[in-house]
């Protein structure tokens, strides 16, 4: 099983989590470093499941939310996982 960083307040991001979150925003382990401000090696060691410290994961997490994601924990019993803040825009069609 793939580690989690805790966060601050018992919250934690697991490493599926970041790379699903940036895919979900188009983005290229390069974007996430250059927003979160840390190396692009960082960003992928977290992604294969190194052990990063907790506030270098809260600033990838920051990142994430900042693009628009919100992280989803556990609570619910059914796993962790994400989903967009706002609703997705329909694309249009034709």
């Amino acid at each position: 099983m793939q580690s989690s960083a805790e966060i601050g307040t018992g919250l934690s991001i697991f490493p599926i989590q970041c790379k699903l979150a940036r895919v979900a925003l188009n983005w290229g382990v390069r974007d996430l470093a250059q927003k979160a401000d840390v190396s692009a090696s960082t960003v992928a060691r977290f992604e294969r499941g190194d052990r990063l410290l907790p506030r270098t994961v809260l600033t990838l997490r920051q990142a994430l939310e900042a693009g628009g994601i919100e992280f989803i924990g556990e609570a619910d019993g059914k796993g962790p996982g994400l989903r967009f803040r706002q609703p997705f825009p329909a694309e249009s069609e034709g």
